[in-house]
């Protein structure tokens, strides 16, 4: 029953469409019939138009061929007995292909080109052009061998306008049949010229007319227009139009007339129906044979859908709901899972873990992306391998996954994940490189339901509580951390209202060299609401980074700093914390130098300290160009928490980088590891051989400082270099210790 309903869906929709667009095609064709008659009769037009274009064009060439030579004539006085002008007669007829040329004496006499002496006194053109105006001529009989011809006449006149004359040219007729020959309707197709009253002037070599009959509406068996009074009318108007009339022999022709506005002359055009509606012809058969294949397509059409649908469909949920990478369900997948999951718990509780890959980033820079694909296939395996009926796992971005878990005891989950931890690295693939992995869980045990966004973020606050222990690697979240969800919301309903007000301040502290000379400023975030409470500078400054709030906060901050910097003394430069987000933003280079400009601040005095976050490779990217950008304006850069987290030597030889700033290596209980000296001069060296001053941040005390100094370091910040002050202050220390 499930498959006929589809069929017998798709033979209705099919009956339907075939129904409606057979009706839709019988009104096409009737419609497309007319419309292409309509269309045929403005081609005829078009065509009579074209025709009249070009007659006009040689025509008014011409007449300004023969006005030039008539200004030369005028412009050189002459003595009519030389005859010196009569060169420039042959030179016009040759090259306007003339049949002659003369001049004419205002008496009459005619100086031909061919040496021919004529009285023309009696021609109307000669008495038109001896009133100063250019005229055209009626078909004529040729003076000299009575052939018909057109004449052309321009009076030859003084600067002063006293006419010395006229200047005329004579084209035969066939010269303008010729510009009129077909060039339409693959020759079928015939025009000529004609006065309004019917007479003939021009006609192409195609014409079937008879030369003999010298009028269009008494010649017996050609164009017997003279039972169409429409016709007549349109004539003795001057307006254009076009009919359609039979000719014994010929059947139906189609005939549009056009005025060329020379003299009453007409040009008519004339075509047989049967070659013009071959054009009908061929595009009804096109449309149909169209319509046919569309139907045919459309029929194709729904067979594929059909046919594809549940392919589609499957397709489609392994782009939404697979991990292109582990090939499993993914978080949005389980996402849906989770409530009725949980809803229909009855015999257990649930714990919802996160946990990541630590230095994910740097595996991935070191070994490459195909290993690292390979890691986290094989972790997804393993944690497959590991789940009992009625849990979840999926991985949510880059190196973080996540497991919805059954337990009994916290304890034996916590048995149960450093277990996992183990079979992941015992297993290890020799394609996912060789190393020693070490994995941090954050676990929230589930007491109510909550949606899906807010279990990850309560396990992951959990998960980045280890961060920088090696030793415990599972995390349960805890009263202190809901309290840190709880001022995170907080600080997101206050940051608008606090930038707004200009909550936010710099404050500074020292950055000192080996000798205690104070060599920059480090700018420090200071937030104090209207309530006069300091908001802690490490939450805010994380909740902005994940809302993206920081961009606009890193904005008002390098502004401040280009205010502070005016009052800097000379040469000091400030460095400044801004975000990896910032620092891919294209516009952010333009907007520091805008800044620098209206501060009249040296873009050098300015250190961008970046902060870089969890980067995938198109982050990095935009990181490193833009930075680039950055640098060339001028700007020095800086790179925090060197050799933390996804911060890795790869990136840092990616960058421009004047400092890179690494964490203070003494542990909390203040004693040095075994191979923490080795590690220090491994950074020095490290430093040395790519030009970047390493800073070692947090020096608590001389003592530290002297341990580090011994072991080579040039910079250090932190409570032993010196406290953050209100920019005046610091700028009073910085010069009373200069005075020294």
């Amino acid at each position: 029953m499930k498959t006929f309903r589809p069929v017998f869906r798709f033979l209705c929709i099919l009956s339907v469409c075939v129904a409606i667009l057979g009706a839709g095609l019988g009104l096409y064709i009737y419609y497309l019939r007319a419309a292409l008659r309509a269309e045929l009769t403005v081609y005829l037009d078009e065509v009579a138009q074209r025709g009249v274009k070009i007659l006009n064009t040689q025509i008014d060439g011409d007449v300004k061929s023969l006005q030039s030579a008539a200004t030369a004539i005028a412009m050189h006085p002459h003595d009519l007995a030389d005859r010196a002008w009569t060169d420039l007669l042959k030179e016009e007829t040759k090259q306007n292909e003339f049949k002659r040329t003369a001049f004419i004496e205002p008496g009459g006499i005619a100086h031909l080109s061919d040496g021919f002496l004529l009285d023309l006194s009696h021609r109307d053109y000669f008495q038109q052009s001896l009133a100063g105006q250019t005229a055209v001529s009626d078909p004529l009989a040729d003076a000299v061998d009575q052939g018909k011809a057109i004449i052309l006449s321009v009076p030859v006149r003084t600067p002063q306008g006293k006419i010395l004359g006229v200047l005329m040219a004579v084209h035969p007729t066939q010269r303008y049949g010729k510009l009129i020959a077909p060039d339409s309707f693959g020759g079928q197709g015939y025009s000529l010229i004609m006065k309004s009253n019917g007479e003939k002037v021009a006609f192409s070599s195609a014409a079937r007319t008879n030369p003999s009959q010298e009028n269009i509406f008494t010649t017996p068996g050609n164009e017997d227009f003279n039972h169409n009074e429409k016709v007549h009318a349109d004539l003795q108007a001057g307006r254009s139009g076009a009919v359609r009339f039979f000719r014994p022999g010929e059947g139906w022709l189609y005939v549009s007339y056009q005025p060329v506005g020379i003299n009453d002359w007409y040009l008519l055009s004339v075509v047989p129906e049967k070659v013009a509606a071959q054009k009908t012809h061929r595009l009804l058969a096109l449309s149909l044979i169209l319509c046919l294949a569309g139907l045919l397509a459309f029929v194709s059409l729904l067979l594929f859908i059909y046919q594809q649908k549940r392919l589609t469909s499957r397709m489609l949920y392994r782009s939404s709901y697979l991990d292109p990478i582990t090939r499993r369900p993914n978080w949005a997948q389980v996402q849906k899972e989770i409530a009725p999951l949980l809803e229909n718990s009855q015999d257990g509780l649930y714990a919802f873990v996160v946990f990541e890959i630590k230095n994910f980033q740097m595996i991935e820079d070191e070994q490459g992306p195909q290993r690292a694909h390979h890691l986290l296939r094989h972790i997804a395996r393993v944690v497959a391998e590991n789940l009992q009926p009625g849990e979840l796992s999926s991985r949510v971005r880059e190196g973080q996954f996540q497991l919805l878990l059954r337990y009994e005891d916290l304890g034996e989950l916590k048995n149960r994940l450093e277990l996992l931890n183990e079979k992941v690295n015992i297993s290890m693939p020799a394609e996912a490189g060789t190393f020693q992995l070490v994995l941090s869980f954050g676990v929230y045990p589930i007491a109510v339901a909550l949606p899906p966004e807010d279990l990850l973020l309560r396990a992951t606050l959990a998960c980045e509580s280890l961060n920088g222990s090696y030793r415990d690697i599972v995390a349960f979240y805890d009263e202190s951390m809901r309290q840190k969800i709880s001022r995170a919301q907080a600080i997101e309903n206050e940051m608008e209202g606090a930038l707004r007000r200009k909550e936010f301040t710099l404050l500074l502290k020292p950055m000192c060299r080996a000798d205690g000379r104070i060599v920059a400023a480090q700018g420090r975030v200071r937030w104090q609401g209207q309530d006069q409470r300091v908001r802690e500078e490490d939450l805010f400054t994380s909740v902005f980074t994940q809302n993206g709030f920081i961009t606009r906060l890193d904005a008002y901050m390098a502004e401040e700093a280009f205010r502070l910097l005016q009052q800097a003394p000379a040469g000091l430069p400030l460095l400044l914390n801004v975000s990896v987000l910032s620092m891919q933003d294209p516009r952010f280079a333009a907007l520091l130098q805008k800044w620098s400009r209206q501060y009249q601040v040296a873009p050098q005095q300015l250190i961008l300290q970046i902060n870089p976050g969890p980067m995938n490779t198109t982050d990095i990217a935009a990181l490193c160009q833009n930075s680039r950008a950055v640098h060339q304006a001028g700007f020095r850069l800086a790179l925090n928490h060197f050799g933390q987290n996804n911060v890795s030597l790869p990136l840092m030889q990616k960058l421009p980088l004047c400092f890179a700033r690494v964490k203070s290596p003494w542990p909390t209980d203040g004693k040095f590891r075994d191979k923490t000296p080795q590690i220090v001069q491994g950074l020095l060296e490290l430093g040395q051989r790519m030009q970047v001053d390493i800073i070692f941040g947090t020096v608590q005390n001389g003592a530290q400082w002297h341990t580090l100094q011994g072991l080579g370091a040039q910079f250090y910040d932190g409570p032993f270099a010196g406290q953050a002050q209100p920019p005046e202050e610091f700028w009073g220390q910085v010069r009373q210790n200069a005075s020294k």
